[in-house]
């Protein structure tokens, strides 16, 4: 009797062959998830802005102690990516955006048909930083004391919102005069025209001055929200000096 313990040459090809497999399909298993761990693109489909505004609420919200409801201004970014990549020479984390200003106004009519003479708030924030494709939420108050002296509604009548990344304002409407897609909730669809806009905020721009320091951020707030926030960015402090 034969004690050769050998695989019969059919037998050891198949072997051969099902080893062969598996270690093929680790192989790509292991290249999938290399890959998986690299950067997502860094700019967003169809986004020309580094940052864009993706949607504005208004709510009134009781904080804190207070008497009267706050009105509340949430505004939705989204950081796209970062201009500063495009200079060949910058040495920037392509994942991250910095120092992103957010202004935002509002107009509110009262009684009075002359535009002079209506309610402008406006106040600024500025995002520490933002990664790409990772919304985050700046929210803005108005006190409830104002809110009830100047007969204020949750929303007002006109709003907007303005955007600088680094210094340099993302432009709202486009060469034609149309609202950038990236930012159509940036703009209240009653100025959503180029003409209208200019009205409005040259209108604004004047009227502001009155009331510098109401509007607030909502670092500048000291009392908890009753309603749940949605996750912010980090804020450079703009109210203390700053290196």
């Amino acid at each position: 009797m034969s004690t050769n313990k050998e695989l019969p040459m059919p037998h050891f090809r198949v072997v051969f062959a099902i080893i062969l497999a598996v270690l093929t399909t680790a192989v790509g298993v292991i290249g999938q998830t290399a890959k998986g761990d690299e950067a997502a693109p860094v700019k967003g489909a169809g986004s020309k802005a580094p940052v864009s505004v993706k949607d504005v609420k208004f709510t009134q919200t009781k904080l804190g102690g207070q008497i009267y409801p706050w009105n509340r201004m949430q505004v939705e970014l989204q950081a796209n990516y970062n201009p500063a990549s495009a200079d060949p020479k910058a040495i920037v984390n392509k994942r991250y955006v910095d120092k992103i200003k957010v202004t935002v106004t509002q107009i509110y009519k009262n009684a009075s048909k002359d535009a002079k003479d209506w309610n402008y708030y406006r106040a600024s924030a500025t995002v520490l930083t933002m990664e790409v494709q990772q919304p985050r939420s700046v929210v803005f108050y108005l006190p409830g004391d104002i809110v009830k002296r100047d007969v204020l509604h949750k929303e007002p009548d006109y709003y907007f919102v303005q955007i600088e990344v680094g210094g340099n304002e993302v432009p709202l409407f486009d060469a034609a005069g149309k609202i950038a897609a990236d930012h159509a909730r940036a703009v209240h669809k009653d100025i959503s025209k180029k003409a209208d806009f200019d009205n409005a905020k040259d209108a604004a721009d004047r009227g502001v001055g009155v009331s510098a320091g109401i509007l607030r951020p909502q670092y500048l707030v000291l009392y908890a929200d009753t309603v749940v926030v949605p996750p912010s960015p980090e804020f450079i402090r703009e109210d203390v000096p700053t290196r």
